[in-house]
């Protein structure tokens, strides 16, 4: 059985798209979050999941926060964390406790558009094609290997917003895809 935490600052939808999967060899034990607001603890009530919250400005550094995180996901025995839109860069010391255990779900095409805003980047840069990858999380910024990638066309009607609608479709379509082919 494959104990899994979700991570996500605000993205519910993502959250959802996870929480939808039908895999009985994962376990979806905790929602985690960063912002005491966040919509995902709606999302964790209404399945009944463990929710907890760990502001990062309670805290004097990343390393401080991530211990306090850590401690928390080894007490509940998790093995398996998906950023799903998790918008915080996690330090050495928490890959290093989950070395090819922490997954991201990217809105681009990497290597191309990496950062936080990877839909405006491909929409500015005018490409005819970008989509999503998810991939494992290394110390780098969205340099960790791939694992897959899902591609989407920009129509000629698209204005950003409809770009990036259809982008977190296939992110949300990619990350079920990823949790749904799991085999513990």
């Amino acid at each position: 059985m494959c104990n899994l935490a979700i991570f996500s600052t605000a993205d519910d939808k993502i959250v959802r798209s996870i929480l939808s999967c039908r895999n009985n060899r994962v376990k979806t034990k905790l929602i985690i979050t960063n912002v005491p607001d966040s919509p995902v603890a709606e999302v964790a009530k209404k399945y009944n999941i463990k929710y907890r919250c760990f502001d990062h400005r309670d805290y004097k550094d990343r390393v401080s926060h991530e211990k306090d995180i850590v401690r928390f996901l080894k007490k509940e025995k998790i093995n398996l964390v998906i950023f799903a839109h998790y918008m915080r860069l996690v330090t050495k010391y928490f890959i290093g406790r989950f070395k090819n255990r922490v997954i991201n779900v990217h809105p681009s095409l990497l290597p191309d558009f990496k950062g936080s805003d990877g839909y405006r980047y491909a929409f500015e840069a005018g490409v005819k094609e970008s989509g999503c990858t998810i991939h494992y999380v290394d110390e780098g910024l969205d340099t960790g290997e791939i694992i897959l990638q899902k591609a989407v066309p920009r129509l000629e009607e698209d204005d950003f917003h409809s770009f990036k609608s259809r982008v977190h479709e296939a992110e949300c379509d990619a990350i079920q895809a990823f949790v749904e082919s799991l085999v513990v």
